[in-house]
């Protein structure tokens, strides 16, 4: 099959969540099929993506700034558009899309958000396919409820919420899929009456080299978060867990030492973290968070936020890091604690569970458990099966 896929940013290199699941899904969907992108072009250098595309066209988009942006954010949304969709409006690219499709035989459009949709011709409706991380009016709403969103930050996340759920509910059941990430979150989007046109695409994980594994003796003894530490989920889970649970594990395990790892950490979690000193390592963005999480003895991931999947979970069960998570940060991945990681929502059984796995109690089953979901479950290879199923679904219909 020959397929027109168009993305808001250039996915190469893949840093993010949804740039890595955009460029995996395309380099596995080119083994068998012909791909061509169209996307905006990046402000830096470029990196070739020759090899798996077989024609890639770039298009110059600038954002609005200031007072510009607001206003057209403000006038956008009182017509039903988040800003996420109205930050990438481009005529440039809705022609350069028109183009493509009226000049090549296309069998069917792949999106990977839904800022993307406004380039697509209504007509082309029935062969467009959005894969979407995480829906974004069940995401901000969910925000809402989180301590460290201020009151302004609370009222501007209201209005995005309403706003995304109509232009969801008047955009989602005109196409011809809607792909999320976890039947969970396919669930929820369906109970809000988006029928019929819903389905799921698992995210993938790289698979290790056994002999890359570091075994527990050869390990330091730290508990690593990961993520964009700007993030508001992983900003509120930072600070629960330098408030409520690691004081906990400190009376245990005076020893410990906690790594917070991840791009523009807020300044709240400095803030917290300043009382530790050398205990607790901010380390801002890295270039690989690999090497951090594959040397911790534990990785945690204390987020109340239960959304989409937390890839931080799948990289360091990948690594065969033993995972303590709350029930929210699990959520899309479907595993058993005590087999496969450790699920605690009270401060005091997760700095248990934390000081557990320091002291080696169960870490080579966990360790073990865990690196076999991942490989299991989450593989690359996986996540193209089904994407090919709904691919070749839309197009028998058309």
């Amino acid at each position: 099959m020959r397929l027109l896929v168009v993305l808001t940013y250039y996915p190469f290199p893949p840093r993010t969540g949804s740039t890595i699941f955009a460029y995996n899904s395309l380099k596995q969907l080119s083994k068998d099929h012909e791909i061509d992108l169209v996307c905006f072009r990046p402000e830096k250098v470029l990196f070739d993506p020759a090899e798996f595309v077989k024609r890639l066209v770039l298009i110059v988009h600038k954002k609005p700034r200031g007072v510009v942006l607001w206003v057209r954010h403000l006038l956008y949304m009182m017509a039903g558009v988040p800003p996420s969709v109205s930050a990438f409006v481009s005529n440039a690219m809705r022609n350069k899309v028109k183009e493509l499709i009226e000049s090549y035989k296309y069998d069917a459009i792949l999106l990977f958000d839904i800022s993307a949709i406004q380039f697509c011709p209504s007509s082309w409706y029935g062969k467009l396919i959005v894969h979407i991380e995480d829906p974004l009016s069940i995401k901000v709403y969910r925000l809402l409820g989180l301590p460290v969103v201020s009151s302004l930050e609370w009222t501007k996340l209201f209005m995005v919420s309403k706003v995304a759920r109509i232009y969801e509910k008047r955009v989602f059941p005109l196409l011809a899929k809607v792909l999320l990430l976890s039947e969970s979150d396919k669930q929820e989007l369906y109970d809000q009456g988006f029928y019929g046109n819903l389905g799921f695409v698992p995210y993938g994980i790289d698979q290790k080299d056994t002999k890359e594994i570091v075994t527990y003796e050869l390990r330091e003894k730290a508990i690593v978060f990961s993520g964009n530490m700007f993030h508001l989920p992983n900003v509120d889970g930072a600070l629960f867990f330098l408030r409520d649970i690691f004081p906990l594990i400190l009376r245990q395990y005076p020893s410990a030492v906690l790594w917070i790892v991840g791009d523009a950490p807020d300044a709240r979690i400095y803030a917290a973290a300043s009382k530790y000193g050398k205990q607790v390592l901010i380390t801002g963005r890295v270039d690989n968070l690999s090497d951090y999480i594959k040397r911790a003895m534990v990785s945690i991931c204390p987020v109340r936020l239960k959304i989409g999947v937390q890839t931080k979970i799948l990289e360091a069960l990948s690594w065969g890091t033993p995972v303590v998570t709350t029930s929210a940060g699990k959520s899309g991945i479907e595993g058993l604690s005590g087999y496969h990681f450790w699920i605690e929502d009270d401060p005091q059984q997760f700095a248990n569970r934390v000081v557990e796995l320091l002291q080696g109690i169960g870490w080579p089953k966990l360790s073990e458990g865990g690196r076999w979901l991942a490989g299991k479950k989450f593989s690359w290879e996986g996540s193209k099966l089904h994407l090919e199923q709904y691919l070749e679904d839309v197009i028998s219909r058309n």
